[in-house]
């Protein structure tokens, strides 16, 4: 039985560290951000059980045996004291606020911990003899006992904040099999009077809540993915709203009688248009911004056909960096529906790029007829402003502001930062 304990341990050890270099290797998240403390205090359990298993019967480690005990039964209330600190930081990241009584386990802990190493003296949970043999006294059963009391409060806990809306039904699940395997196990443990099943088990549900952090983990990730393709795909379907699709296929059709060869041309640059757009829907890794001055040109050019007021100037110095797609066609849309071509008489959109020495700067800016703080918030978030500033963060921190004036005008400000950008492609 003492081998088949070792080995049990031993191969739980080996698990326990598997989980643990997977946590590690995983990226941070509210789960598992305290777990590997609780699979180094396993793995501390697993290898003070060893040495239980290793040292008993034997006068010649009667200290190690000592030492041994001491620490398996120690460190299981540190391992049952952590786990409900690791379910108070998971209340508390959802609450904002620490739970009421929460360092009441904390002390049944420290008292019990202090009674188990009391008992190499007075004998009340166990006795180890002069031979080195360990025996379980009358009081171990209340100890076992007082440490599935722990597990069940935490236990009711978690179903509290379940019902309350703290915690998510599936992190839920994973706390209540956790605790539930453990328990179960403890049955033919002490029938048996090995430990090592217990522990194993211990180890079981590390791993099941390992499976849960890494499942978690990767929903989170689809869920952002799909948030992202979303957002995008509602971008680019902006760009196409019937009145734009329809006006210009209307001017087409007028040219075809009155000028056939500017009506091919029209309908080559409105197809390439749409199949521009179309395209980033699948297709998301960042371009030149000499290809998104390409498409944004094709736009005005197509919106010149019916706004023969609309001026359009260029100052470009640099046009080779990375940016995303879809980032300043919009604006450049923004600023002809909501600011020149409801100005009397038309106006001007300029687009500048200037080469600096940390950033290039681009410059959208047009003597429209401006906005007021409440409409450009709402025009902001028509446009996908916010869309397009979240993408240019996440490319390499790049910035966008927006200054206007009533009367007078818009101006928006690209920073597009030198430092290497992330390609969504390598991701």
């Amino acid at each position: 039985m003492q081998l088949l304990g070792i080995g049990i341990d031993l191969l739980s050890v080996i698990i326990t560290f598997v989980i643990l270099v997977g946590v590690l290797l995983g990226k941070r998240n509210a789960m598992n951000e305290y777990f590997p403390i609780l699979l180094l205090m396993n793995a501390l359990v697993l290898l003070a059980d060893m040495g239980t298993l290793a040292f008993a019967n034997d006068p010649n480690n009667l200290n190690l045996l000592r030492i041994s005990v001491i620490l398996q039964g120690s460190l299981t209330y540190v391992s049952i004291s952590g786990f409900n600190l690791y379910v108070d930081k998971l209340i508390t990241r959802k609450r904002g606020k620490r739970p009421l009584f929460r360092m009441v386990p904390f002390g049944i802990c420290v008292v019990m911990i202090l009674f188990w190493i009391t008992s190499i003296i007075h004998g009340y949970a166990f006795k180890i003899s002069r031979d080195g043999v360990y025996t379980q006294e009358a009081l171990f059963f209340v100890v076992v006992v007082i440490g599935c009391a722990m597990m069940i409060y935490i236990f009711f806990r978690i179903i509290y904040n379940q019902i309350t809306g703290v915690l998510d039904i599936n992190l839920c699940l994973a706390l209540y099999i956790f605790i539930i395997i453990p328990i179960v196990a403890l049955f033919p443990a002490l029938m048996s009077q090995c430990f090592s099943i217990e522990y194993s088990a211990i180890t079981v549900s590390y791993l099941i809540m390992f499976i849960a952090i890494h499942v978690t983990r990767e929903q989170k990730v689809v869920e952002q993915k799909m948030d992202d393709t979303i957002m995008k795909t509602d971008l680019i379907m902006s760009e196409l709203q019937p009145h734009f699709v329809f006006n210009s296929l209307t001017n087409i059709k007028y040219l075809i009688k009155k000028n056939p060869d500017l009506a091919v041309d029209a309908m080559d640059k409105f197809t390439k248009y749409l199949r521009r757009n179309l395209d980033t829907i699948t297709d998301q890794n960042l371009i030149t911004f000499a290809e998104e001055l390409e498409h944004t040109r094709t736009y005005l050019w197509l919106e010149q056909l019916r706004f023969g007021d609309l001026k359009i100037e260029y100052s470009i110095d640099e046009d080779e960096f990375l940016i995303p797609p879809l980032s300043l066609q919009p604006v450049v849309e923004n600023a002809v529906r909501h600011g020149v071509t409801k100005k009397v008489g038309g106006g001007t959109i300029k687009i500048y790029v200037r080469d600096e020495k940390d950033c290039y700067k681009i410059t959208v800016k047009d003597d429209g007829i401006g906005f007021n703080t409440k409409e450009l918030e709402e025009d902001i978030a028509n446009a996908g402003i916010l869309d397009i500033r979240k993408r240019l963060y996440e490319m390499n921190k790049s910035k966008l502001t927006i200054a206007s004036t009533e009367g007078v005008g818009t101006t928006v400000t690209y920073l597009i930062m030198k430092e290497e950008p992330k390609d969504e492609s390598a991701e």
